[in-house]
Parts: structure tokens; C-alpha cells; sequence
């Protein structure tokens, strides 16, 4: 489609570009958003999103590696014997870890922003809310520069779209679904679903939990749409369904543990004041009949 926007002579990827300005509204909206929230400090805010954003950055990258390991493991069955000079391994590891990985860079941020509200001791959950909404808006408008770049492609579709310069060869020449636009559109429906929730402070400190559920099901589901092979695959599953399938049951037992805990602390309060109820009651009694008596 596009895959380079040319800005004051100099050539820029469209991705770079999405991406920017996806952060950009991002960080906007969460400013906006949490400007009369008692429990957002704003200061904050673009230091939380920062802190995400390396990490998403450097999450995104090690997955991506991973899935590609096998050409390091190629090279090192070989004994790198096909690697004579320092530029060869710059090139065989530029290729390797060259991509990136949205799930390893979801990890990613959520580990950044995570240990940036660690360091200065910033209450976890009223952050995590806000990154609820914000992962998906800047995803949306990544995954359009996905589109415009031909990365991440569709499987073959007569009604779809004929990449002709997209930067992934294999994209070209075939019309393809675009699975990126259809992403995108949900991501967005997504993030504004998860923002009225926060608006309306309805399932406070839950709703990355939320999103975590929500991005899983949409993930496995449109992995069946997509026609690139370079992502890799665990049996039967391309590895982005392999994660959103461990994912969804490991938010499912946190959950599930979480409620158990509550249930459970709750009775014991319960259980605690019924005691302190008997108590009170055989006090007032004996008070009564000591008056009584008197």
C-alpha cells in the first residue's frame, strides 16, 4: 500500500509514523481522561507511559527473536561457518530479533509500567485501569500501519486488497484480506468500551483484566485470518494462539482465585461479627440482670 511516507525529504516507514501517533493519542487520552482522578497522580502519567513503551519496545523484539530462533540454531549447528566477518553476525541477529511481536511487547509494557509504579511506590491498579483503554487505542492505530506497510498480512480473499511494495515480499501479488484494518476496528470499538467503564468507575482495579480477556479471544479468532507464516506456530496453533489461549486461563484462575480469597475473607468477617454481636448480647444481658438484682 504504503509502506513510505517521504516528511521533509527524508523517508519514513508508515508503521513508524502509526505507531508515533498512536502514542501521542494515547498519552493524550489518558491525560484527558484521568485529569479529575483523585487517584492518578498526572505528573505520572507520561513517565508510566514511557516506562511502557521501552518496555513494549524491548518485549516486543525478545518475542519476536524467539519465535525466529531457529536461523540462530541453524547458524550454530553450522558452527556459524557461513559467518566470516563481525557484519554477518550483525546481520544474522539484526534478522533474528529485526521484527517485533505484539504480545511480547503487551509483556512488555506491563512489566515497564509496572516496575516504574514499583520504584515510586505508585498504588498499581488505578495505572493498570487507565493502560486498559490505552493498549488498545494504540494498537488500533499500529495495526494500521501494519495495513499501509503490508506487514502482518491476510490470508487470500477475492474481495480483499493487492499488495504490490509492501515491505514483506511475500504479501505481494495476492489479494488479501485485510485482516490489519479488521483488527484495528475492533481494537478501537475496544478501547472505547473499556474508557465508559472507566468513566462510569465501573470494575475499578479490574479492567486490564478486562482488556487481557477481551484481546485473547480477539486475537485466537483473527490468527485464523492471517496468511503470514513468519510468526510461527506451536502444533496445531500459530504462537499468537498458543499465548492468547495461556493467557485467557491464566487471567481465568487469577480471577477465580481472587473471588475465592474475597468469598472467603468476607465470611470470616462475617463469621467474626456474628461473635462480636453473641458477645455484645450476653454483656447487655448480664448488665440487665446485675441492674435487676440491684
Amino acid at each position: 500500500m504504503l509502506p513510505y511516507i517521504t516528511i521533509f525529504g527524508r523517508q519514513l516507514s508508515s508503521y513508524s509514523i502509526m505507531a508515533g501517533f498512536g502514542f501521542f493519542i494515547m498519552w493524550l487520552a489518558a491525560w484527558l481522561v484521568t485529569r479529575k482522578r483523585k487517584e492518578i497522580d498526572q505528573n505520572h502519567v507520561p513517565h508510566v507511559a514511557l516506562a511502557a513503551m521501552l518496555g513494549l519496545f524491548i518485549g516486543a523484539h525478545i518475542l519476536y527473536g524467539v519465535v525466529n530462533s531457529g536461523m540462530l540454531v541453524k547458524a550454530a549447528k553450522d558452527h556459524f561457518s557461513l559467518l566470516h566477518s563481525f557484519g554477518n553476525y550483525l546481520i544474522l541477529f539484526g534478522t533474528v530479533f529485526g521484527g517485533m511481536v505484539f504480545y511480547g511487547g503487551l509483556f512488555g509494557a506491563l512489566i515497564g509500567a509496572f516496575w516504574y509504579m514499583k520504584v515510586l511506590k505508585l498504588p498499581k491498579y488505578p495505572y493498570f485501569d487507565v493502560m486498559a483503554f490505552c493498549v488498545p487505542l494504540f494498537h488500533g492505530f499500529a495495526r494500521i500501519g501494519c495495513f499501509l506497510g503490508g506487514c502482518c498480512y491476510g490470508i487470500e480473499c477475492p474481495f480483499g486488497f493487492t499488495f504490490h511494495n509492501a515491505l514483506v515480499p511475500s504479501a505481494n501479488g495476492v489479494s488479501r484480506f485485510p485482516v490489519q484494518l479488521l483488527e484495528s476496528g475492533v481494537e478501537f470499538v475496544l478501547f472505547a468500551l473499556i474508557m465508559i467503564l472507566y468513566i462510569r468507575k465501573k470494575l475499578s482495579g479490574k479492567l486490564m483484566y478486562v482488556y487481557l480477556l477481551s484481546y485473547a479471544v480477539i486475537r485466537f479468532l483473527d490468527e485464523f485470518l492471517r496468511g503470514d507464516k513468519i510468526r510461527g506456530f506451536v502444533g496445531p496453533l500459530s504462537t499468537s494462539q498458543f499465548i492468547s489461549v495461556l493467557m485467557f486461563v491464566t487471567v481465568t484462575v487469577i480471577l477465580i482465585v481472587k473471588a475465592v480469597k474475597k468469598k472467603n475473607s468476607t465470611a470470616a468477617q462475617s463469621d467474626a461479627s456474628s461473635v462480636e454481636d453473641v458477645a455484645d448480647e450476653v454483656v447487655d444481658k448480664i448488665s440487665d440482670d446485675v441492674k435487676t438484682e440491684s
